[in-house]
């Protein structure tokens, strides 16, 4: 086994990055879920059997894992199990290979019985939405997604469901097409979880379906008492959200997918979700972004 080379490693170690104070551990790999054709979800568990560092959704991993191609290399991934949830140990990371030279590997190599390590965490995505909540500021909230951009926002509504939250949440999920959803199988149980969730997918090259047959094929023809929405064959605009948030000027909105799709693309004269929110007339200070690349 790969991951026997590193067995004198298995007591968290703690690490000063940038002033940061971070830790890493060392979890077996006990788990792996497809997704889709590019995702899987693998789940972890600490092989001290012991709760891993404090976080709150938003925030990031570095994932170290050997590739033929470099050693210890490693990439940054959302976290996308709950603290609620890791009292044993358990940890759950999501992760889509769209080429690079990091996650294509990982899929191919890192099996269940596989030992890694993790450091963190990192970031601030979403902390300035939590301090709002509990300070009572905020009612609602909006997350825009895309493809894995979804990761965080799971996190989230699976907290929220533990810590029994009152804030109502928005989840625009967007793909290119119904073989892009990924959690196919969570999203349905987030909604069921977690009744202040509306769900709002977007399948931008979908254009010969109907709503029903997205419900029928995502959700078992349940859209959850009217919960579940579709916008298809085309990109998100800002009425979009206006239409359905009432209280959108007081909203606070996350972003999290590729660069283009939260900044646009210049060039082309496109706007991304940033731009469109900000003309549409959502305050700078309500809005956090987290951006991703190629792993």
């Amino acid at each position: 086994m790969r991951g026997e080379l590193r067995m004198e490693l298995r007591k968290v170690r703690e690490v000063v990055q940038g002033g940061q104070r971070v830790y890493q551990y060392d979890l077996v790999i006990t788990e792996v879920m497809d997704e889709t054709e590019l995702a899987k979800t693998y789940f972890f568990k600490n092989l001290s059997d012991t709760p891993i560092f404090d976080y709150h959704p938003g925030q990031d991993v570095k994932l170290y894992f050997d590739t033929p191609l470099k050693r210890g290399d490693f990439r940054f991934y959302s976290i996308a199990g709950s603290p609620t949830r890791t009292a044993d140990g358990t940890f759950e990371l999501m992760i889509k290979s769209e080429g690079g030279t990091f996650a294509p590997y990982f899929h191919q190599l890192a099996k269940p019985g596989e030992i890694v390590t993790i450091e963190g965490p990192y970031g601030r995505f979403l902390k300035k939405a939590f301090q709002m909540i509990e300070e009572g500021r905020l009612k609602t909230l909006v997350f825009l997604a895309a493809s894995s951009g979804i990761v965080p926002f799971k996190c989230f509504v699976d907290y929220a469901t533990d810590r029994k939250l009152k804030v109502d949440v928005y989840i625009f999920y967007v793909n290119r097409t119904r073989k892009d959803f990924i959690y196919r199988k969570v999203v349905p149980k987030l909604l069921d979880d977690y009744s202040k969730l509306q769900v709002v997918i977007n399948f931008t090259r979908e254009h010969d379906v109907s709503r029903q047959e997205i419900i029928d094929e995502l959700f078992l023809g349940d859209d959850k008492g009217g919960r579940v929405e579709t916008i298809l064959g085309r990109h998100i605009l800002f009425d979009d959200i206006r239409e359905r948030v009432a209280d959108w000027g007081s909203s606070y909105y996350g972003i999290c997918g590729g660069a283009k799709f939260i900044a646009g693309d210049r060039e082309r004269g496109i706007d991304g979700m940033m731009q469109k929110l900000e003309k549409g007339g959502v305050s700078r200070s309500m809005i956090e972004i987290d951006s991703f690349g190629t792993g």
